[in-house]
């Protein structure tokens, strides 16, 4: 079965029952193809049992009707201590939206009060798990425990993670985007519906303008302001209540609550998408670069450079450190237990997307490894290749 959209050769598949692990890798991460996996995949979860009712009411307005709604009552109870940002998403602040902090008890006060009509408040990338880690509501599907980022944040950080809830009224939206470090996400519906706008890679001059400004809503475009972007292609789907989908690397998207809805999501890095990641991290560099290119006559290279990956962990939430930390820790991990995850790709085949990878780096940064030295790095930049090194000889 496929996806609705306005190109046929961009129809997603949509699995009733899950694909293995070896048809995701193969026709989805490797490929960077987005699907929609049917509710079976997370029925067993305690969020689809405990966070939700039967959704009694219908609105003759919506041509697509949810059939849960929020258990308001029960989710305010169970995590009303926690603190989150709430997007207001009628007022726009640059490329996002305005943000305010609140308790979830206060949130789920309005949010219930709207109950499934037109909206403002959407609570967004809220930790709740890491809030609540004893609370298993939902445990990571098979196919997406390979999962370098969180595996590095949990274990090595501790400071942060990059999984989410998200609790949104019905018209609330995300502006127009790519995941952060061109990272993969899923997204499971617990209830309400969402629509999704994707829009395949390789075309993202086509909805820029000439300085470089994104479109901020697909829904209200100035054509004149952006001259190209009715020669985009894009995706069009609904995604429904209990449903799963799986965004890839450098997709931009737009997503559109149908209803009071509820999801849980994660952004995630591997060895599939792993380039796509470092090419996301390079470009912020440059960017960081040119921002303070004036003050480069007045410090030695590497004095710049050091300035430069200051800004990077200002502008773009990590740095060099972090992102061969980040790769040393994983490989480092697969060492000692090749097997975990159980749900992975074959290890020597990881190491070579690595190599490429750490290769390209040191191609588009002569002084890359006088910043190892520098920064105390390089005892892990040596380690990490011995490990790549062991792992190929097993």
């Amino acid at each position: 079965m496929m996806a609705g959209s306005t190109d046929d050769e961009l129809d997603i598949p949509y699995y009733e029952i899950p694909p293995t692990y070896d048809e995701f890798l193969k026709n989805h991460l490797i490929p960077n193809k987005p699907c929609i996996i049917g509710p079976s995949f997370t029925q067993s979860w305690k969020a689809n049992k405990e966070w939700i009712l039967a959704n009694d009411s219908s609105n003759e307005n919506l041509q697509h009707q949810p059939k849960y709604k929020p258990n308001y009552m029960h989710l305010s109870q169970q995590y009303g201590a926690a603190q989150g940002q709430v997007a207001r998403c009628n007022k726009r602040h640059f490329t996002d939206q305005e943000r305010t902090e609140m308790s979830f008890a206060e949130f789920c006060a309005k949010w219930q009060e709207d109950d499934g009509k037109p909206s403002l408040d959407y609570l967004k990338d809220l930790h709740l798990q890491k809030t609540f880690p004893d609370d298993k509501f939902y445990t990571v599907p098979d196919l997406f425990e390979d999962d370098w980022l969180n595996e590095y944040w949990l274990q090595q950080k501790g400071d942060d993670d990059y999984r989410f809830a998200y609790f949104g009224g019905h018209t609330t939206f995300t502006p127009l985007h790519a995941d952060v470090y061109r990272s993969y996400s899923w997204s499971s519906n617990i209830c309400g519906m969402k629509k999704w706008i994707m829009f395949p890679p390789g075309q993202e001059s086509l909805y820029q303008d000439k300085f470089n400004n994104a479109v901020y809503d697909v829904r209200d475009v100035d054509t004149i302001q952006f001259t190209k972007f009715d020669q985009a292609k894009k995706i069009e789907i609904y995604q429904k209540d209990g449903e799963t989908v799986f965004v890839p690397s450098n997709w931009f998207h737009q997503v559109e609550n149908i209803g009071a809805a509820i999801s849980i999501n994660h952004n995630w890095i591997n060895a599939s998408n792993l380039m796509f990641t470092y090419a996301s991290l390079r470009k912020d560099w440059n960017d960081c670069k040119h921002a303070i290119e004036d003050l480069q006559d007045s410090m030695t290279p590497m004095e710049f450079l050091q300035e430069c990956q200051n800004l990077l962990m200002v502008h773009s939430g990590w740095d060099w450190r972090i992102f061969l930390n980040m790769m040393a820790h994983v490989v480092a991990n697969r060492v000692k237990q090749p097997n975990v995850p159980i749900h992975q790709p074959d290890l020597a085949w990881q190491m070579d997307r690595i190599d490429e990878v750490l290769n390209q780096w040191k191609q588009d940064e002569p002084r890359l490894i006088d910043y190892f030295e520098g920064n105390d790095l390089m005892s892990v930049y040596i380690q990490l290749r011995l490990d790549i090194s062991s792992i190929r000889q097993k």
